[in-house]
């Protein structure tokens, strides 16, 4: 769904300038992304816990010294894939692309809450791995598309970085949850892209310039 969401359009209504996303500090190259492609396939085949570096090695055709002489251990090697997924879904961030509904319900980013959830107990350093690499970077996100909307007269806007969590909670509403607990299905979509677009409305009425 590529944003049928007029009013988010017109928030930067003419400056349609991409966003750019703010990239892992991780440095790029052919078995980098070997690596990286690895680590992704078994993290959210199989979780946190039982994924090894031997794992991720053999997977990545790889040794596992190679692997080390890019990250220090599985926990950074887990946050820079976080931050991956991540910038798939920001790489044409702007005012004519961004959509909301993938931002919270794309399949990744779902398999990626459903490992936090069920390992951050036993792991609880994945916690802040996690916020910082997914959650907070996202947010960081939208907070610069709110500043700029605000500057452009398109929104008024106090507090930016609330505005975004608002907007966040608005776009997943119950639906992330019913994704977590795999209880959504095909037939929902539309209702889904229904109440991302109600969300949409709420955000733009509450924060719209008023006239005079």
């Amino acid at each position: 769904m590529k944003v049928p969401l007029q009013a988010v359009k017109c928030m930067l209504a003419g400056e349609g300038a991409v966003e750019q996303i703010e990239r892992t500090e991780v440095r790029t190259g052919g078995k980098v992304e070997s690596i990286l492609a690895a680590a992704t396939r078994t993290f959210l085949a199989s979780g946190f816990g039982a994924v090894s570096m031997d794992t991720i090695a053999r997977e990545a055709g790889v040794s596992k010294a190679t692997v080390y002489a890019h990250f220090a251990g599985k926990e950074e090697l887990f946050g820079a894939m976080v931050g991956r997924v991540c910038e798939r879904h920001f790489e044409t961030f702007s005012t004519r692309e961004l959509d909301p509904l993938d931002l919270v319900l794309s399949p990744d980013a779902i398999a990626v809450h459903r490992i936090i959830i069920a390992e951050v107990t036993r792991f609880p350093v994945l916690g802040e791995v996690f916020w910082r690499a997914g959650p907070e970077r996202t947010l960081r996100q939208i907070e610069a598309f709110m500043r700029r909307a605000a500057a452009a007269g398109s929104l008024e806007i106090a507090q930016p970085r609330m505005a975004a969590e608002q907007f966040v909670g608005l776009m997943r509403g119950e639906n992330h949850l019913r994704h977590l607990l795999r209880l959504e299905a095909e037939t929902d979509r539309p209702d889904i892209e229904d109440a991302v677009s109600a969300g949409v409305d709420t955000f733009v009425r509450a924060f719209q310039r008023q006239a005079g």
